[in-house]
Protein backbone atom coordinates (compact mmCIF):
# COMPACT_ATOMS: atom_id res chain seq x y z
CA UNK A 1 0.00 0.00 0.00
CA UNK A 2 2.78 2.36 0.87
CA UNK A 3 4.34 1.55 -2.88
CA UNK A 4 0.81 2.53 -4.36
CA UNK A 5 0.87 5.79 -2.34
CA UNK A 6 3.93 7.02 -3.56
CA UNK A 7 3.42 6.39 -6.66
CA UNK A 8 0.47 8.57 -6.33
CA UNK A 9 2.10 11.09 -4.55
CA UNK A 10 4.65 11.39 -7.69
CA UNK A 11 1.84 10.84 -10.16
CA UNK A 12 0.42 13.80 -9.51
CA UNK A 13 3.59 16.16 -10.03
CA UNK A 14 1.75 14.60 -14.27
CA UNK A 15 -0.46 17.12 -13.86
CA UNK A 16 2.14 19.72 -15.33
CA UNK A 17 3.32 18.15 -18.30
CA UNK A 18 -0.48 16.98 -18.98
CA UNK A 19 -2.09 20.41 -18.83
CA UNK A 20 1.00 21.17 -21.41
CA UNK A 21 -0.70 18.80 -23.53
CA UNK A 22 -3.96 20.39 -23.37
CA UNK A 23 -2.89 23.36 -24.12
CA UNK A 24 -1.01 22.31 -27.17
CA UNK A 25 -3.83 20.26 -28.81
CA UNK A 26 -6.37 22.65 -28.32
CA UNK A 27 -4.79 26.20 -28.85
CA UNK A 28 -4.91 26.00 -32.82
CA UNK A 29 -8.79 24.56 -32.64
CA UNK A 30 -10.14 26.65 -29.83
CA UNK A 31 -7.34 29.69 -29.61
CA UNK A 32 -5.01 30.56 -26.58
CA UNK A 33 -7.64 32.05 -24.18
CA UNK A 34 -9.47 29.03 -24.15
CA UNK A 35 -6.74 26.97 -24.45
CA UNK A 36 -5.34 28.70 -21.07
CA UNK A 37 -8.10 28.15 -19.09
CA UNK A 38 -8.82 24.17 -20.57
CA UNK A 39 -5.23 23.81 -19.78
CA UNK A 40 -5.51 24.96 -16.36
CA UNK A 41 -8.87 23.42 -15.33
CA UNK A 42 -7.35 20.02 -17.14
CA UNK A 43 -4.32 20.28 -14.77
CA UNK A 44 -6.15 21.31 -11.34
CA UNK A 45 -8.49 18.31 -11.83
CA UNK A 46 -5.67 16.00 -11.89
CA UNK A 47 -3.86 17.12 -9.25
CA UNK A 48 -7.10 17.22 -7.05
CA UNK A 49 -7.94 13.45 -8.02
CA UNK A 50 -4.80 12.05 -7.54
CA UNK A 51 -4.51 13.96 -3.93
CA UNK A 52 -8.01 12.71 -3.04
CA UNK A 53 -7.33 9.15 -3.89
CA UNK A 54 -4.07 9.52 -2.01
CA UNK A 55 -5.88 10.44 1.28
CA UNK A 56 -8.48 8.23 0.41
CA UNK A 57 -6.07 5.35 -0.14
CA UNK A 58 -4.15 6.49 3.47
CA UNK A 59 -7.10 6.60 5.44
CA UNK A 60 -8.58 3.21 4.26
CA UNK A 61 -5.13 1.88 5.43
CA UNK A 62 -5.20 2.90 8.79
CA UNK A 63 -8.95 1.86 9.29
CA UNK A 64 -8.24 -1.47 8.21
CA UNK A 65 -4.96 -1.46 10.40
CA UNK A 66 -7.54 -0.59 13.38
CA UNK A 67 -9.96 -2.77 12.51
CA UNK A 68 -7.90 -5.69 12.07
CA UNK A 69 -6.17 -4.44 15.89
CA UNK A 70 -9.62 -4.40 17.25
CA UNK A 71 -10.21 -7.84 15.70
CA UNK A 72 -7.55 -9.60 17.00
CA UNK A 73 -8.34 -8.30 20.35
CA UNK A 74 -11.94 -8.86 21.41
CA UNK A 75 -14.75 -9.78 19.54
CA UNK A 76 -16.52 -6.09 20.02
CA UNK A 77 -18.93 -4.05 17.72
CA UNK A 78 -17.57 -0.73 16.77
CA UNK A 79 -17.74 2.10 14.14
CA UNK A 80 -14.31 3.53 12.64
CA UNK A 81 -14.29 7.27 11.34
CA UNK A 82 -11.92 8.97 9.08
CA UNK A 83 -11.40 12.33 8.28
CA UNK A 84 -9.32 14.01 6.62
CA UNK A 85 -8.64 17.59 7.08
CA UNK A 86 -5.17 19.69 5.76
CA UNK A 87 -2.83 18.99 8.33
CA UNK A 88 -3.41 14.91 8.40
CA UNK A 89 -6.11 12.28 9.09
CA UNK A 90 -8.32 12.24 12.55
CA UNK A 91 -9.17 8.71 13.08
CA UNK A 92 -12.37 7.90 15.44
CA UNK A 93 -12.98 4.71 17.05
CA UNK A 94 -16.66 4.10 18.50
CA UNK A 95 -17.01 0.76 20.51
CA UNK A 96 -19.87 -0.34 21.56
CA UNK A 97 -20.12 -1.67 24.93
CA UNK A 98 -16.38 -2.57 25.17
CA UNK A 99 -16.50 -2.04 28.76
CA UNK A 100 -13.20 -4.07 29.80
CA UNK A 101 -11.54 -4.90 26.96
CA UNK A 102 -11.65 -0.76 26.11
CA UNK A 103 -7.80 -0.73 27.35
CA UNK A 104 -6.48 -3.72 25.71
CA UNK A 105 -8.36 -2.68 22.51
CA UNK A 106 -6.89 0.75 22.89
CA UNK A 107 -2.94 -0.81 23.54
CA UNK A 108 -3.53 -3.19 20.52
CA UNK A 109 -4.82 0.00 18.11
CA UNK A 110 -1.77 2.08 19.67
CA UNK A 111 0.69 -1.18 18.86
CA UNK A 112 -1.12 -1.84 15.49
CA UNK A 113 -0.51 1.97 14.30
CA UNK A 114 3.28 2.30 15.72
CA UNK A 115 4.22 -0.62 13.66
CA UNK A 116 1.92 0.89 10.30
CA UNK A 117 3.98 3.04 7.85
CA UNK A 118 0.44 5.16 7.75
CA UNK A 119 1.27 6.58 11.46
CA UNK A 120 3.02 9.72 9.60
CA UNK A 121 -0.05 10.36 8.44
CA UNK A 122 -2.45 10.19 11.15
CA UNK A 123 -2.94 13.39 13.13
CA UNK A 124 -5.40 12.64 15.92
CA UNK A 125 -7.21 9.57 17.34
CA UNK A 126 -9.91 9.52 19.54
CA UNK A 127 -11.75 6.60 20.75
CA UNK A 128 -14.52 5.94 23.03
CA UNK A 129 -17.18 3.20 24.32
CA UNK A 130 -20.59 3.81 24.39
CA UNK A 131 -23.68 2.26 24.92
CA UNK A 132 -25.46 1.94 21.72
CA UNK A 133 -25.35 2.74 18.05
CA UNK A 134 -28.22 5.33 18.97
CA UNK A 135 -25.43 7.74 21.25
CA UNK A 136 -23.61 7.84 17.89
CA UNK A 137 -24.35 11.44 16.76
CA UNK A 138 -24.26 13.15 20.55
CA UNK A 139 -20.52 11.56 21.29
CA UNK A 140 -19.55 12.66 17.28
CA UNK A 141 -20.99 15.67 18.79
CA UNK A 142 -18.57 16.02 22.43
CA UNK A 143 -15.70 14.80 20.40
CA UNK A 144 -15.91 17.82 17.48
CA UNK A 145 -16.41 19.88 20.35
CA UNK A 146 -13.48 18.11 22.52
CA UNK A 147 -11.71 18.29 19.24
CA UNK A 148 -12.20 21.75 18.96
CA UNK A 149 -11.06 22.79 22.19
CA UNK A 150 -7.54 20.95 22.07
CA UNK A 151 -6.96 22.75 18.63
CA UNK A 152 -8.05 26.37 20.12
CA UNK A 153 -5.64 25.46 23.45
CA UNK A 154 -2.47 24.42 20.88
CA UNK A 155 -2.87 27.35 19.02
CA UNK A 156 -3.38 29.77 22.33
CA UNK A 157 -0.01 28.14 23.64
CA UNK A 158 1.82 28.68 20.32
CA UNK A 159 0.78 32.30 20.30
CA UNK A 160 1.94 32.93 23.79
CA UNK A 161 5.31 31.40 23.01
CA UNK A 162 5.58 33.32 19.69
CA UNK A 163 4.78 36.72 21.87
CA UNK A 164 7.36 36.05 24.51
Amino acid sequence: MEKTIKTIGIGKWLCFPLGYVMYYFTSSSFGYVISIILSVIATVAFWFLMRREETRLIGHDIAMSIRDAINETANVENFIEIKRMKSGIIARVYLINAKESAAAIQKAIKKKIDASKMKKYLWVMQMTDIGSRDELAQTQKILNDQLLDQLAGHYDRNDDQDNK
